[in-house]
């Protein structure tokens, strides 16, 4: 068994027996799932992905609470009395045209661990891990209005995007407080291990400077307001047929909170970002950079930075 440490953060490449339970039930917990266990035969999917030459990652607290506090949540909930984990991800090994590839298809921290650095801990265990075992390239999907997960994705760890998937869950899988009822549009991820862009952040913690003064209206996409109900929303400015490069396109900063305050309202900013996402993609663009731009107001305003793909710089374009 591999252990990694990370700070009060243990995370362990072995999925023992006895965590295999305990696992199950923390990804019903991280999605507020009722019935999962009985739907989708979880179990059996996470013995799948380690048995495959895939890897299972558990990441367990190592005091991350002072003990007082540990004792009230383990009071509250007894789940917390044990050395259970506390974050997980599971890949499966997977190729394709390019050659083999870890699939990133779960990952999950439980909710009174968020901003404790669980998922950092666990993203550095699966870089150590992949550069142990070989793997050149990891796959994963995630909605590119998170603006937190934009940030560590693009800008921590440099992953980059070439594709969108268009409501890429079906509904079996996405019954959870965060995806009912909203299309589950998602970023095709690439995580290229072995280049110098990868390991320069995750050896290195070198990290691009971006200087937010060059956004300016000619280069952006579109604009997110602010309404009267103090939610964020899209504005009436939507560009298609811009070719320049590069190009920045803004996505909300909470989304979370305009999915509990009004789903309509963030379909709708949904629908009008997945456009120009998916016109832009398509037109030979890709996404390598994260931005975000702080307004004298104290307004943060997350954008992601598109590029010519220097493959596609010289194809004529076709109009369809």
């Amino acid at each position: 068994m591999t252990v990694f440490r990370k700070g009060h953060v243990r995370v362990e490449s072995y999925l023992r027996q006895s965590v295999l339970n305990d696992v199950v039930e923390l990804e019903k917990r991280v999605w507020n799932r009722e019935g999962y266990r009985e739907v989708n035969a979880p179990m059996l999917y996470f013995e799948l992905a380690y048995l495959t030459n895939g890897l299972i990652l558990t990441a367990f607290d190592e005091g991350l609470f002072p003990p007082e506090e540990k004792e009230k949540m383990a009071r509250e909930d007894p789940w917390y009395a044990g050395d259970h984990p506390v974050g997980f991800a599971a890949l499966f090994a997977d190729f394709d045209e390019r050659g083999s590839f870890w699939y990133g298809a779960r990952m999950g921290v439980d909710r009174l661990y968020r901003d404790k650095n669980i998922g950092e801990a666990i993203l550095d265990a699966l870089y150590r891990s992949a550069r142990e075992r070989g793997i050149t390239r990891v796959r994963w999907t995630y909605d590119p209005l998170q603006s937190r997960n934009g940030y560590i994705y693009i800008h921590k760890m440099g992953a980059q995007v070439h594709e969108i998937g268009f409501n890429y869950y079906s509904a079996v899988f996405t019954n959870d407080e965060f995806n009912r009822n909203i299309s589950t549009d998602r970023f095709i991820v690439e995580w290229f291990i072995n280049t110098d862009r990868v390991r320069d952040r995750m050896e290195k913690g070198v990290l691009p400077v971006h200087d937010p003064s060059g956004i300016h209206p000619g280069n952006t996409l579109n604009e997110i307001v602010i309404d009267e109900e103090g939610l964020e929303r899209g504005g009436e400015k939507l560009v298609f047929d811009a070719e320049e490069t590069p190009l920045f396109l803004e996505i909300p900063y909470n989304q979370d909170r305009i999915l509990k305050a009004d789903r309509k309202k963030a379909q709708d900013l949904r629908n009008q970002c997945r456009a120009l996402f998916m016109h832009y993609l398509a037109a030979g663009y890709a996404i390598r950079e994260f931005v975000v731009k702080k307004e004298p107001s104290g307004r943060i305003r997350p954008y992601y930075r598109l590029d010519m793909d220097p493959r596609y710089r010289d194809l004529t374009r076709l109009t369809l």
